[in-house]
């Protein structure tokens, strides 16, 4: 609002001295009273609305601390334990039966393959020395009594045929040596001997049919 300045009356009846410098006083009181509107208006500084802090909600209760936190470690661990060592207790275990122990046997009381590799040629040479006086005896009108050699009696095939029994002593006679039980590992040599024993027999027996005829 532009406020209205009023002049006295004395001044009003009082002639100008000239048109022109009532415009301009007119003009200057009004630039004057624009500046004084413009000063005299405060200019309040912007307000900021500030809002209301929210209630914070209130933080729930924390839980009590476990007792077992509050342990050391091992003795936390101990309590832990327990009830599955009082549950594995409860399950019934079957009783171990002890093994049989296993029994090493000393190099120096280990029969010597020496031994063995002698038994076995003897039994093998022995074995053909039977073939070839059997070969002779049937020449001479003997008659083989042996139902597995006699198929082959009448051929050279008798010398292979009569090999394999030799063959499978001389592995049973190998067996003993590495055995655990005392008795069987002394007696290794009783197969071999016994059986090189009755191809000499039966081959000294065909020797002395032949000469007789």
């Amino acid at each position: 609002m532009v406020p209205v300045v009023l002049l006295d009356d004395a001044s009003a009846a009082k002639p100008s001295a000239h048109p022109r410098d009532g415009v301009r006083l007119r003009m200057i009181c009004c630039t004057a009273a624009l500046l004084l509107h413009f000063w005299a208006t405060p200019t309040m500084p912007p307000q900021t609305v500030v809002a209301p802090a929210a209630q914070a909600a209130p933080l729930p209760d924390a839980p009590m601390a476990n007792s077992d936190c509050l342990l050391p470690v091992s003795q936390a661990v101990y309590r832990d334990s327990e009830p599955n060592s009082q549950t594995t207790s409860a399950i019934p275990t079957p009783e171990l039966q002890p093994a049989n122990p296993i029994r090493a046997i000393p190099a120096d009381s280990a029969p010597p393959l020496r031994s063995w590799m002698i038994l076995s040629v003897a039994q093998h040479g022995a074995a053909a020395f039977d073939a070839y006086s059997t070969r002779r005896a049937i020449t001479r009108g003997a008659i083989e009594i042996d139902p597995l050699i006699r198929p082959f009696a009448h051929s050279p095939e008798i010398y292979a045929a009569i090999q394999l029994g030799p063959a499978v002593l001389d592995i049973v006679a190998r067996r003993m040596q590495r055995s655990q039980n005392t008795l069987w590992r002394r007696t290794w040599w009783v197969p071999q001997s016994a059986s090189t024993g009755l191809f000499l027999f039966s081959g000294i027996h065909n020797l002395q049919f032949t000469n007789k005829r």
